[in-house]
C-alpha cells in the first residue's frame, strides 16, 4: 500500500487494526425532477499525488463515471471518508494544502452534497485517521479529535446550524472510534485498552453508558441500518492460529444482548470487513481463501445463521464495504493474495447479486464513499 497516503491512516482492517478546489462536471441528466426511477450510485474518489477525484458511477457500469468535485490535499496524503452516507451527503477529512504532513495533524472535516455538488467546511481540528460518522437523517456528524499526548475527544455537528459540542473526552493510550448511531439516537462508540475493547453510548448532555465489554481488541464495528444491532469481528483462537470472527450484540438502550454468533464454517480461516444488508436482517463478511475453496464473500441471516455466497474472486478473498440501499451491489475491496499476512494486490469491485464483478478502475488508488440513490 502506497505511503505516506495510506499510511492510509485508516490503517485497513484486513492488515491489522482497522481512508479545495473548484467543482467537477456537470451530471449527465437532470436528476431533480427526473421521472425516472432513483439508482443505486457509487460514490467513490481517485487518489492523486495532490488532489483527489471524486465521482459517481452507477451500480451496473462503473467505468460510467461523473466527476463531482476535486478535493486538494497535502502532497501524498488523500482524504478519508466517512464510512457511509446520509442519503446525498457525504463527508471526509483531509490535509488541506499548506499543512504539516504528518499523521497527526489537525485536518479539515468537510461535508459534501453528491447532487448539488456543494460542499461546506465543517471543522479544522479533525483527527484525519479516523472516519467521521452521519446519523442516518443526515442532520448531525460525529468526528474525532485528538489533543498532544493522549486526549481524545468526539465531537458532534449539528449539520444545520454548524455548532458543535462535545460528546465524551477521554484519557486513552489506546483509542476511540466513533462507530454509529444507535436507534434512540445515541451515539456509539469503542474504547481500546489493555482490558479489550469497552462498546459505550453516550447523548448530549449526558454521561456514558456501558453498553458491554469484550476481552480481546475487537475490530471492525458497524451498527445495523435501524441502530439496534451492532456487528464486529473478534479474535479466536483456532487450530493454534488467531483469527477474527464475527459477533452481532443485540442492542436494547443501555443493555446488549449476544445473537447467535454468525459463522462461515468451523475451520480456522478469518473473516473480514462487515457489511450489514439495506434491511437489517444479514450481514456479509469477506472470508480468507482455503486450499479448496475460493473465498467469495458470504451474506449470513442474523439470527437463522443462513449462508448466501455471493460471487467469489477468481484469486484471492474480498472485503466488504457496503451495499446499495436495493441491496443488489456490494461494494467491496478485493485482494489477490491467500490472507491478510499476504494480501496481495488490492483492487476495488462491485459485486452484484446477479454474480457479475465489476470493476471499480481508476489512475490512482480507489477510495469508496458508499452508496446514494440519485
Amino acid at each position: 500500500m502506497p505511503l505516506p497516503r495510506r499510511a492510509r491512516l485508516v490503517a485497513i482492517a484486513v492488515l491489522g487494526v482497522l481512508a479545495l478546489a473548484g467543482a467537477g462536471g456537470t451530471f449527465a441528466l437532470q436528476l431533480r425532477g427526473d421521472s425516472r426511477q432513483p439508482q443505486a450510485q457509487l460514490v467513490f474518489a481517485e487518489f492523486g499525488p495532490k488532489a483527489d477525484h471524486v465521482f459517481i458511477a452507477p451500480a451496473d457500469d462503473p467505468a460510467q463515471r461523473t466527476l463531482v468535485t476535486t478535493v486538494e490535499h497535502v502532497d501524498g496524503w488523500g482524504l478519508n471518508p466517512a464510512i457511509a452516507p446520509a442519503g446525498v451527503l457525504v463527508a471526509y477529512t483531509v490535509l488541506a494544502p499548506g499543512s504539516r504532513p504528518q499523521a497527526d495533524s489537525p485536518a479539515e472535516l468537510w461535508l459534501l452534497d453528491v447532487l448539488k455538488q456543494t460542499k461546506q467546511r465543517l471543522a479544522g481540528d479533525a483527527d484525519l485517521r479516523i472516519a467521521p460518522i452521519l446519523d442516518r437523517d443526515g442532520k448531525s456528524l460525529v468526528y474525532r479529535v485528538s489533543e498532544p499526548g493522549a486526549r481524545q475527544s468526539l465531537m458532534r455537528v449539528d449539520l444545520r446550524t454548524g455548532v458543535r459540542r462535545t460528546l465524551v473526552t477521554i484519557e486513552t493510550a489506546f483509542g476511540t472510534f466513533p462507530v454509529g448511531f444507535a436507534a434512540d439516537g445515541a451515539l456509539v462508540y469503542a474504547s481500546l485498552s489493555v482490558e479489550g475493547t469497552g462498546m459505550f453510548s453516550v447523548s448530549e448532555g449526558k454521561p456514558p453508558v456501558q453498553l458491554f465489554r469484550v476481552d480481546q481488541i475487537t475490530r471492525d464495528w458497524r451498527l445495523s441500518p435501524d441502530g439496534s444491532a451492532l456487528a464486529f469481528l473478534a479474535p479466536e483462537i483456532v487450530s493454534e492460529r488467531v483469527v477474527h470472527r464475527l459477533q452481532v450484540m443485540r442492542l436494547d438502550g443501555g443493555r446488549a444482548q449476544p445473537v447467535r454468533a454468525a459463522s462461515v464454517e468451523p475451520g480456522a480461516a478469518d473473516q473480514y470487513g462487515a457489511a450489514w444488508t439495506p434491511g437489517g436482517d444479514a450481514i456479509t463478511v469477506g472470508r480468507e481463501a482455503t486450499p479448496s475453496d475460493r473465498a467469495g464473500a458470504v451474506t449470513l441471516a442474523v439470527e437463522d445463521g443462513g449462508v448466501t455466497a455471493l460471487a467469489a474472486p477468481a484469486r484471492g478473498f474480498d472485503l466488504p464495504l457496503g451495499w446499495s440501499s436495493d441491496g443488489r451491489a456490494l461494494a467491496a475491496r478485493s485482494f489477490d493474495g491467500k490472507s491478510a499476512n499476504a494480501p496481495g494486490t488490492e483492487t476495488t469491485v462491485v459485486v452484484s447479486t446477479d454474480g457479475a464483478r465489476r470493476p471499480v478502475t481508476g489512475s490512482g488508488e480507489i477510495i469508496v464513499f458508499g452508496w446514494v440513490d440519485v
